[in-house]
């Protein structure tokens, strides 16, 4: 194992969640007609899982802040969500900031009076959207015009096919803050050179980060050596100053121990100085995200 203690992280993708308590989540809590999911049995993921239960599972390892992307998938919840989780904040002080979401089938004025509200959470620093946001949907212009009217961060769920496109939509919006999740998504990639090539157009818009992240779904595994030639494509896309770290949990969780993903993303990041590790562990996330150091 990797000297943990000597690399402090901000783990910008982090998931909260309470569905014995909180209707909130079908696609993991309805056992029967549940929607298909190529994660497998979502019912696996029906466990709590707060600050309390990340800590454990990042022990020895030195993490200073998390960011809570949202994680409902009941529709009109994540403004209650959002409220939980400023609770959860205020108590014990994690998470440090917070990713909500859109309903993108609610029309242009309603989103942008969901945005209003949730602007006025001091965690909020942006949303992403997991499902129903296409380059040419007919909000996106707007939405992604308010983002950058308000400094608001949008962390981007694109596939290797719908990449193209999203490069297309974010053209003269360079001063947006986008960040690429899960590595742009390999789970939906026919292979290596598709999801590698679209990575690249991407990578092109120097406004764009690369959340290195969700790398377990497409793999089913969160060894270091299986999932190196993925890691390094975004690093040598990205560069170690447009990319960051992180876990997914509790998602990965299903496919390993944090401590093989993040000796794997230490053995990736070895190639840099000091400064260029820190970025892609701690500060490129504390910059995005608007976290000031504790």
């Amino acid at each position: 194992m990797a000297d943990n203690t000597a690399t402090a992280i901000v783990d910008p993708h982090v998931h909260h969640w309470l569905p014995s308590s909180r209707p909130w989540y079908p696609l993991m809590q309805e056992r029967d007609g549940a929607r298909p999911s190529t994660l497998g049995d979502l019912s696996r993921l029906a466990h709590d899982y707060t600050a309390a239960d990340y800590l454990v599972d990042s022990s020895g390892y030195e993490v200073r802040a998390i960011v809570h992307v949202s994680a409902v998938s009941r529709t009109g919840t994540h403004l209650d969500e959002l409220e939980w989780i400023g609770e959860l904040a205020r108590a014990d002080g994690w998470p440090a900031a917070a990713i909500g979401t859109v309903d993108p089938a609610a029309g242009w004025t309603s989103i942008r009076a969901d945005l209003d509200a949730q602007r006025r959470s001091p965690l909020f620093r942006g949303i992403r959207v997991l499902r129903g946001l296409r380059p040419d949907s007919e909000v996106t212009a707007p939405l992604l015009d308010y983002l950058r009217r308000h400094s608001l961060v949008f962390d981007l769920v694109a596939h290797p096919r719908s990449m193209p496109g999203w490069a297309e939509a974010l053209r003269g919006r360079e001063d947006l803050v986008v960040v690429l999740e899960h590595a742009g998504w390999p789970i939906a990639a026919a292979d290596f050179g598709e999801w590698s090539a679209a990575l690249a157009l991407l990578g092109a818009r120097e406004n764009v980060q690369c959340k290195i992240s969700g790398l377990g779904m497409a793999l089913r595994t969160l060894d270091g050596a299986v999932q190196r030639p993925w890691v390094l494509r975004c690093l040598e896309v990205f560069g170690p100053r447009r990319a960051m770290f992180a876990s997914n949990f509790p998602v990965d969780r299903m496919y390993g121990e944090f401590d093989r993903l993040y000796d794997g993303y230490q053995a990736a990041a070895a190639q840099f100085d000091a400064a260029d590790r820190s970025a892609l562990f701690e500060t490129n996330a504390r910059r995005v995200y608007g976290l000031l150091p504790r």
